[in-house]
């Protein structure tokens, strides 16, 4: 799989499910996530757009017209919850904000067995956009 240059400050490479060369607000690919209020009886809170993800987080979109609160659960494909905290928040337009979120209580095996099954719909990178490194979910 194709991951772009890690960022100095990251810790783990990042998984891209849409263009970077697209501004984030126009952006039309990435992974339908719920978001769910943390805690036993948590409620649905909205639907989300997963852009990136690594085992330390995620990159996610969601309607401005949602309030999200800074810890949340996101459910991928019924089956996978994973608590998480919001640590960055930024409007990209009239109707959507970008959610950086870190990873919370998840087992790094839970994060690794989330990453294998979304990277076979990672964005596959073209030269020209500076991807370089090959990697896998297990690395």
């Amino acid at each position: 799989m194709v991951a772009t240059k890690p960022d100095a400050s990251r810790k783990y490479l990042r998984w891209y499910f849409s263009a970077q060369s697209q501004p984030v607000a126009i952006q039309s690919k990435g992974i339908a996530v719920k978001l769910w209020q943390s805690g036993l009886f948590g409620s649905q809170i909205c639907q989300a757009v997963v852009k990136d993800m690594s085992l330390g987080g995620a990159g996610l979109l969601v309607p401005l017209a949602k309030t999200v609160p800074d810890i949340v659960m996101v459910e991928y494909d019924n089956q996978f919850k994973i608590k998480a905290e919001v640590v960055y928040r930024r409007q990209v337009s009239d109707k959507l904000e970008f959610l950086g979120i870190s990873w919370l209580d998840a087992k790094r095996e839970q994060r690794l067995n989330l990453l294998r099954r979304l990277s076979k719909k990672a964005y596959r990178a073209s030269r020209d956009t500076g991807a370089t490194d090959n990697v896998t979910a297990d690395e």
